[in-house]
């Protein structure tokens, strides 16, 4: 006869490791080994990546590595320009007791003598401790020259124009002068041919009234 359980027995304070219905997580026993057929599709690889390279941009074969149970990495070197060092790459896997192949990824990743980008250094480490300071009483809502002066940095000096620079302000000095000289003259002249119009005219006068003086 089964009994059972007793329901007033508190469960809440029971100790103990509680594992799921599919147990704890599985963790491989030994390496995983490399997939004959996979290893063997070379050629697969590389047209696969062909899809965003060109022939002559994949280089020759590195390798095969091996992810997992028929689950494998292939490796080619890189001939694009600006990616000395790096690597093309094409993981293909297939199911048990099947002959056919699936391509999983493919892509570039730096080899150990890519070249790469410097490390990103943050902005407070990069700036200045002059920087600082004037960000600092900025965002204070404090003068930045006085918190500067106060922190020892005097004004910035005044950056001295240079010798190309100095030498083109007489030029263009000279230049101005030149052109208020075109320019007077060009009056002057104007004046002068008024007044000889204005001359003309009144000689011209003259005459016409001493002939009429005549004919009367």
């Amino acid at each position: 006869m089964l009994s059972m359980p007793n329901v007033d027995e508190d469960t809440s304070t029971m100790t103990g490791p509680v594992h799921p219905t599919f147990g704890p997580p599985r963790t491989p026993a030994r390496k995983p080994r490399v997939d004959a057929v996979l290893a063997e599709s070379t050629d697969l690889a590389q047209s696969a990546l062909m899809d965003f390279a060109d022939e002559m941009e994949i280089g020759d074969h590195i390798g095969v590595t091996a992810d997992d149970e028929r689950l494998v990495t292939h490796r080619f070197a890189s001939r694009v320009r600006g990616y000395r060092g790096w690597e093309f790459f094409a993981t293909l896997a297939r199911a048990p007791r099947s002959k056919v192949i699936t391509v999983c990824e493919t892509g570039m990743l730096p080899g150990d003598e890519a070249m790469l980008a410097p490390a990103w250094v943050p902005w407070m480490d990069r700036a200045s401790e002059e920087e600082r300071i004037r960000l600092d009483a900025i965002a204070a809502g404090e003068d930045p020259a006085k918190a500067l002066e106060a922190a020892g940095y005097g004004a910035p000096e005044t950056e001295e124009a240079p010798a190309e620079q100095q030498q083109q302000a007489p030029e263009d000095e000279q230049g101005e002068k030149s052109k208020q000289a075109r320019r007077d003259a060009k009056r002057r002249r104007a004046k002068k041919k008024a007044a000889s119009q204005k001359k003309n005219k009144k000689s011209g006068g003259n005459k016409v009234s001493k002939a009429s003086k005549s004919k009367k």
